[in-house]
């Protein structure tokens, strides 16, 4: 896994260093804006130009840039609409006027940026966006009660992963949802499963009070309350052979819970959450029983509890930053196998990863991501307590992630 990723890295590392000493020549020449006039015209070859003319001074100062790409001759991609149309009697007309003509790049949707070829690429990414796959390097350390004492996994274990991330901001609603669909991961060698099929979260900035609050303590006054709740749900997760218990099968049906938020960036990107809700689902602690159906194993449910964060770095989405911590009590709900009904079980996971992108391939961009993470579990039949760290290094390679754009929201959510 070591001799895929390393030269992986050290590729996409270099041509990180080349976009952005490209991206800094690009800098110093202007650039059309897409929200002012730009006339279209026939240069003085009879090839089309963008022009975009300001006063200056007593005269004028016009950009001029081309319309073709510089290596196909054909018209650029993601231009913005023309003003008029003229001929090349206009331009010749411009120069005689006087104006002082300043070759710059044409304009370029919001998100992307206009090489000096004239191609439009992006330098913006929404990862809460995309389709994804993965694969990286999980060396893995555990500790397990009345065990052999502390081991340490194969070191060179490895893991893949995809999955499907949207995320919608309703501006008017001050409101934004957030989806995860399909996403799972496998390690290689010792094949361990976690995946999920659907969740879903909602959160708000409402700026109207859900309810008014009123006080008699002293003279009588009233508090608006517009509290930045919100709620979601979870939908057929599988934990199958974890490193500490390898014979174990987890499927949680279902969970629902209730989030607080006391932190959020103004469209509600990054975030600071509490989570409380509740979760049932169906536990082996032989895994092989599950073939034989549900008439096997054990039924559970129990309380739940997560603290999680999301930091974007920037306000081009290259670079995130993500946390949650999560806490399950599933409660046993049936006796077998020496595990009486009514057990309880604590499980408590941590997560700390960063996420970075390198370089975009036709727009597609490949990151890096960075974890670190640990979980402590006992399971039902002979109260044996684990604790597994877990590091992990790899590429993300993203598919239809849009231009992380800031969309400006109204004063007051829609009633």
């Amino acid at each position: 896994m070591l001799s895929v990723l390393a030269p992986l890295c050290v590729t996409a590392l270099a041509a990180l260093s080349t976009t952005s000493a490209r991206a800094e020549e690009v800098d110093e020449q202007p650039q059309l804006q897409m929200s002012k006039p730009i006339r279209c015209m026939r240069g003085p070859e009879g090839r089309p130009v963008r022009v975009q003319c300001e006063p200056e001074g007593g005269g004028q100062r016009c950009l001029v840039a081309p319309a073709t790409n510089a290596y196909t001759g054909e018209m650029l991609e993601g231009l913005g609409m023309c003003t008029s149309e003229e001929g090349p009697e206009a331009y010749a007309a411009l120069a005689a006027s006087g104006a002082r003509l300043v070759p710059a790049l044409a304009d370029a949707l919001p998100g992307y940026a206009r090489s000096d070829t004239g191609r439009a690429f992006q330098v913006k990414f929404d990862l809460m966006n995309r389709l994804y796959i993965g694969a990286s390097w999980v060396p893995t350390f555990q500790i397990r009660d009345r065990g052999t004492g502390p081991t340490f996994g194969p070191f060179a274990r490895g893991s893949a992963e995809a999955g499907i991330h949207l995320s919608i901001l309703s501006p008017h609603a001050r409101a934004r949802h957030e989806l995860r669909i399909l996403e799972g991961s496998a390690t290689f060698d010792d094949l361990e499963l976690n995946g999920v099929v659907f969740s879903y979260d909602y959160q708000h900035r409402h700026r109207r009070p859900a309810f008014w609050l009123s006080t008699f303590i002293g003279p009588p006054a009233v508090f608006p309350v517009a509290a930045r709740t919100g709620w979601g749900f979870r939908i057929f997760s599988v934990n199958d052979r974890p490193p500490a218990f390898r014979n174990a099968l987890d499927m949680e049906f279902g969970e629902l819970h209730l989030s607080w938020h006391p932190w959020q960036s103004r469209d509600m990107y990054s975030f600071l959450r509490l989570e409380a809700g509740g979760d049932f689902g169906h536990y082996w602690q032989n895994r092989a029983e599950a073939s034989e159906g549900l008439d096997t194993g054990q039924w559970y449910a129990g309380p739940t509890a997560a603290v999680r964060s999301r930091f974007s770095l920037g306000e081009g989405g290259l670079h995130m930053i993500t946390t949650e911590m999560t806490y399950r009590r599933p409660t046993a709900m049936n006796g077998v196998h020496g595990a009486p009904s009514g057990a309880a079980i604590n499980r408590l996971d941590a997560l700390l990863a960063y996420e970075g992108v390198l370089l975009a391939i036709n727009d597609q961009p490949l990151s890096v991501r960075l974890t670190a993470g640990g979980n402590t579990r006992n399971d039902l039949v002979e109260d044996l307590r684990s604790v597994e760290l877990r590091l992990s290094a790899g590429l993300r390679m993203s598919f239809w992630a849009p231009p992380r754009v800031f969309e400006p929201m109204p004063e007051l959510e829609d009633p």
